[in-house]
């Protein structure tokens, strides 16, 4: 006889069972007011798994379950699978269990390092311009109606920057349609970013900043190199990634739900920065041949990490989406 649980798929609140050998092989169950016959065969009997409690998952919906997994084995006899007893074999050996969670530490390590960001290089460069595009359009509209605000700088200005970017952007043959727009943001200051599309944003704020076209370009070059490696579109792939990886290894996502948010953030600090010096080094080789001195990349960069306060190597490099500032320029 086993004693345990039954859930009578209407109510919540289980009732005190037992469930012992009946005539013809079949189950004797029996909980409060309910009295029946079962056929083994027509229900389902969870694997043992260490000490997990078993359940026995009846044909109407019903469940029985149990802490005693002996006495479910015997009850249960030659009916057990195979592989449910090598299963529970390995779980009651401690070498096995720390082997393989070493294993899954460096398995998930590889596909993190290596594997998301093969992956994900892969996937956008195989994925339809149209994706970016709407991707870009969509993330255009969101952030108007969150931290961008209609831009104040005056239309011949404007013109004079979109001349300029057009100049940068026109040899460019990649499948981007690239495009220029400007926005104002107390929020996010002098700054500039690329969407996948080839959409790149630029602040009125930063504008002002500069003090010659020159910077602005080198600004511009970097944002067009996050367009080129398509950064952003890899950023969502392995954000993705990190995530359904975070799930996978940690198991139940509502009780680990704090800890799968954070990870993917925490990897993706990483990969930030890595995508933040490919497009420094795009910057620098086309400021130089443009014939213009990368010291106005050094100038823009530390005058606008100056402008909001901060200084390179403030906050932690495993926590920052940006190398440092005296990594990426040479600050006087």
């Amino acid at each position: 006889m086993v004693h345990g649980r039954y859930f009578d798929a209407q109510k919540s609140a289980p009732v005190a069972a037992t469930l012992q050998s009946g005539a013809g092989g079949r189950w004797h169950l029996h909980a409060g007011d309910v009295d029946m016959l079962l056929d083994p065969q027509q229900n389902r009997v969870s694997d043992r798994i260490g000490s997990i409690p078993r359940r026995v998952h009846l044909a109407d919906g019903a469940e029985f379950e149990t802490r005693d997994n002996d006495g479910m084995d015997a009850l249960v006899g030659g009916a057990i699978r195979p592989h449910s007893r090598f299963v529970n074999a390995l779980e009651r050996q401690w070498g096995v269990a720390v082997a393989a969670l070493a294993g899954v530490v460096v398995v998930s390590f590889l596909i993190v390092r290596y594997g998301l960001p093969a992956l994900s290089g892969w996937a956008a460069n195989h994925l339809p311009a149209r994706t970016d595009r709407l991707i870009g359009a969509q993330t255009l509209q969101v952030l108007d109606r969150t931290v961008l605000r209609p831009t104040r700088l005056h239309p011949w200005r404007r013109t004079q920057l979109t001349d300029l970017f057009t100049h940068m952007t026109a040899p460019l043959q990649d499948g981007h349609q690239y495009r220029l727009e400007f926005r104002r943001s107390p929020v996010l200051g002098p700054n500039a970013f690329a969407l996948p599309s080839g959409i790149i944003v630029i602040t009125d704020e930063l504008v002002q900043l500069a003090t010659s076209d020159e910077e602005l370009e080198a600004v511009l070059a970097h944002e067009i190199g996050h367009v080129r490696g398509r950064h952003s579109l890899r950023m969502l792939i392995q954000g993705a990634g990190v995530s359904v990886l975070a799930v996978v290894v940690l198991g139940d996502v509502g009780s680990v739900s704090a800890l799968a948010s954070a990870a993917p953030a925490l990897v993706q600090a990483k990969h930030s920065r890595d995508f933040e010096r490919e497009a420094d080094g795009y910057a620098r080789a086309w400021l130089q041949q443009a014939g213009i001195a990368g010291t106005r990349f050094d100038d823009i960069l530390c005058r606008m990490t100056r402008t909001r306060g901060g200084k390179a190597g403030e906050v932690p490099v495993f926590l920052s989406s940006h190398p440092g500032t005296t990594e990426r320029a040479n600050c006087k």
